[in-house]
């Protein structure tokens, strides 16, 4: 995957939470999917990091409700 198609599907991903959560502040879900994506700055492999990002943003926002 080059960084293109890695910039595309974050940006897609952030999108579709954003809409999905959409009772939540648009910024506050799209600042801290960015703040997922930055931990996984160092990972070697990068074609799943849009998914982990996704997943643990879901269970971070089902565990607060």
């Amino acid at each position: 995957m080059t960084q293109d198609d890695e910039q595309r599907q974050l940006e897609s991903v952030r999108r579709d939470l954003v809409q999905e959560y959409e009772s939540l502040a648009p910024e506050r879900v799209a600042a801290r999917f960015d703040a997922i994506v930055a931990e996984f700055a160092g990972a070697p492999v990068r074609t799943y990091v849009p998914v982990l990002a996704q997943r643990r943003l879901r269970q971070e926002l089902a565990d607060a409700s």
